[in-house]
């Protein structure tokens, strides 16, 4: 198996998943009970939550666990908005964000929100400009992701909190930190945001547990009840065996060294790429993600080639479409063509050359014998 489809999930790392297995088996007391076992539960979530805080650089109190990065992008877009109602009803955001946040932008538009979509520039960028010129003192929210989950685009969200004071607006600060956790330093003083959105799955542990970061003093509405667990921000028991498993994954992170290794892989497969003729390079600024079309073969008939035929796994996007066709490459005002073909190729630190080598091989032969469009 040559797997390069790290953006949509990543294998769960063999300690995360001794860890998970643990507290299955051997620490399966509920976090909230009062007694010996549930005590021993809330210190395993408490160092859990500890390791979560460390890694973004903010107090335990500020990390609250959700059941992934989608339920904690709705929390933090619909939650901060409500809360901020009565202030101003203008967002600022951008037209590459996850569906979690673009869906949970239209409900917002249906209770009377006013949202500004910005979208990329001729160069493929949303400038600081574009924000500044947005962002103004009636803005009550502006989310914004760090890294773009098709493109890996980078987008400058260290500056956003000095535009928000520089305007003298009130507005929240959200950043969807998912695809750049674990892969560059994620600070939530230095980016300045109120708010962050990380996910489990996407570093080597399990599926179906996230976290939210709440700056302290930042208050927002939640979206479930019934419960005194996350402060009230997020009840229901915790899934502290996948958050073990969350925790587990983070301690092995390597941000400075994994970083060199896969910008290194990331040239050499686009020395690869750009030897084949029909391959167009959307983007490969962000070393974890590569995004090409071939303009000639339609993305499924080929990823279905390439990994029934090779092995090779990658995707044509977002995990969350399930093959409809990409609104963020719709944004950077690509042709159907050119959307319709194309590929994301997303590495990880165990991927190797040998990886890439397969994939070059198995798509130059989709190519020689699939059937254009």
């Amino acid at each position: 198996m040559y797997y390069l489809d790290n953006s949509a999930t990543t294998a769960v790392g063999s300690k995360a998943v001794q860890a998970v297995l643990d507290v299955m088996t051997n620490n399966f007391g509920n976090p909230s009970s009062l007694h010996k076992l549930g005590y021993e539960a809330s210190l395993v979530l408490d160092k859990a939550r500890l390791v979560i805080a460390n890694s973004i650089g903010c107090d335990n109190r500020e990390v609250y666990f959700t059941s992934g990065g989608t339920e904690a992008n709705n929390l933090a877009v619909l939650g901060a908005a409500e809360a901020r109602k009565r202030r101003g009803n203008k967002i600022v955001t951008t037209a590459i964000e996850h569906p979690s946040v673009l869906e949970s932008m239209k409900e917002l538009e249906n209770r009377g929100f006013e949202v500004t979509y910005l979208s990329p520039n001729e160069k493929g960028e949303i400038t600081v400009k574009q924000l500044s010129d947005a962002i103004d003192e009636k803005t009550v929210l502006v989310s914004v992701m760090t890294v773009n989950n098709e493109t890996g685009l980078i987008l400058p969200t260290d500056k956003i909190a000095s535009i928000i004071k520089r305007k003298k607006s009130n507005a929240l600060f959200h950043t969807d930190f998912v695809q750049g956790y674990g892969k560059i330093n994620c600070k939530v003083k230095k980016i300045g945001c109120d708010l962050l959105t990380v996910s489990a799955h996407k570093v080597h542990a399990p599926k179906g547990v996230g976290a939210l970061y709440i700056k302290k003093g930042v208050n927002i509405k939640p979206r479930s009840f019934g419960g005194l667990q996350e402060s009230k921000i997020r009840c229901g028991t915790e899934a502290l065996p996948f958050i073990a498993g969350f925790a587990e994954a983070v301690n092995e992170f390597d941000v400075g060294g994994n970083f060199a290794k896969v910008s290194s892989l990331n040239e050499y497969c686009v020395e690869k790429l750009r030897e084949i003729p029909e391959v167009v390079i959307n983007s490969s600024d962000f070393p974890y993600i590569i995004n090409i079309s071939t303009n000639c073969v339609m993305s499924q008939t080929m990823l279905s080639f390439l990994s029934d035929k090779y092995g090779v796994y990658v995707s044509s996007g977002s995990a969350c479409h399930k093959g409809e066709l990409s609104h963020v490459l719709k944004a950077y005002g690509y042709d159907a063509r050119r959307i319709n073909s194309a590929l994301r190729i997303s590495f990880c630190e165990s991927n190797t050359t040998k990886d890439v080598d397969m994939f070059i091989t198995a798509l130059k032969d989709g190519l020689n014998t699939l059937v254009r469009f």
